[in-house]
């Protein structure tokens, strides 16, 4: 691994181009420098760094993978215990070697092959399934070792920190991570209720949650009862009588199955109990089988006591509840 001078600004501009096309989220400069810091509190260039950014630097190309692979990960882009290794599972091809079979050249037979469909002029995504099916009429191993092989390669270029031709093509122009916090944000994909994006970055940024914007929270919340495979419908956000959510069975399109309160609280701010009794009534009235109140705090303990002695049928989702919630729904 070779090692180049940089100037600190270009370096930090460079990072900042490959995490936002990577992960798709567009941050501030300050912003990355304040994840380099706290993942790197000993390396001294980035403290301070508005009177440094004119200095020269040597950084070898490893150092940089691994400044990368931090932001990605602080991002919720890449999981924490991706690898960087090129063989994703080690143990996996010492298995296969021990018995002959001959992994690295099928990851070469691979590359010739996707090294041949690649159109130069016109770069796109390459469907795999053809490669595979030609892989293994050739029979030069297994199906097991050949699919190991394919894994080991779609690992290698997740972790790539070189932006691609097909990736600067499919970019989508990323989304400002402010949205999250700001204000209300309206994802694309019309049959999803919040951007993934957002999910895996709440995902690795738990504490983040209470500090999102109210309604960014209502959909996160959507979102969840979306992928239950019911039919969900999102209050307009204001005049809607303490109702932010309606889930309905897909079998009874009707009357609820379930209303949902939303409260986006700080942690230390617990629901209170009048906030419980007067939901309790927007189930009756609703004519719901029953009643959710999700929150990023928790709800006051004389509210759990309210609902437990007169049997109202309501739950609770707690700020614990919500994380497992948005650690279920990340994809990577």
């Amino acid at each position: 691994m070779g090692a180049i001078n940089w100037r600190l600004e270009t370096l930090i501009n460079t990072l900042l181009d490959i995490v936002v096309v990577k992960s798709g989220l567009v941050i501030s400069e300050d912003f990355l420098i304040g994840i380099l810091v706290q993942g790197y509190p000993d390396e001294e260039m980035f403290k301070d760094y508005n009177s440094k950014k004119g200095m020269t630097i040597r950084m070898r190309s490893e150092n940089f993978d691994e400044y990368c692979w931090l932001v990605r990960k602080r991002l919720g882009e890449l999981d924490e215990s991706d690898s960087p290794l090129l063989l994703n599972d080690l143990e996996k091809y010492l298995e296969w070697d021990s018995k002959g079979y001959n992994i690295v050249g099928v990851h070469e037979r691979f590359m010739e092959l996707m090294a041949e469909a690649y159109d130069h002029e016109n770069p796109t995504l390459i469907d795999p399934n053809p490669i595979v099916d030609k892989i293994l009429e050739e029979k030069i191993a297994p199906a097991e070792v050949v699919i190991n092989a394919l894994e080991n390669i779609m690992h290698n270029q997740k972790m790539s920190n070189n932006i691609k031709p097909v990736e600067e093509i499919l970019w989508d122009g990323g989304i400002e991570l402010n949205k999250l916090f700001q204000d209300e944000h309206i994802p694309l994909v019309a049959s999803q209720f919040i951007d993934q994006k957002f999910i895996n970055y709440l995902a690795v940024n738990p504490e983040k949650l209470e500090y999102m914007h109210w309604r960014n929270f209502e959909r996160l919340t959507a979102e969840f009862f979306n992928r239950q495979d019911y039919s969900v419908e999102l209050g307009p956000g204001s005049n809607d009588g303490g109702i932010d959510i309606r889930v309905f069975d897909k079998n009874d399109s009707i009357k609820p199955y379930i209303i949902i309160q939303c409260k986006r609280h700080k942690e230390t701010n617990d629901v209170k109990i009048e906030t419980v009794k007067s939901f309790y009534s927007d189930v009756q009235f609703e004519g719901a089988v029953k009643g959710l109140i999700a929150t990023t705090s928790r709800v006051a303990t004389g509210g759990k006591k309210v609902v437990a002695i007169r049997k109202y049928p309501l739950q609770f989702a707690e700020n614990k509840e919500i994380e497992s919630w948005v650690k279920a729904m990340t994809k990577r």
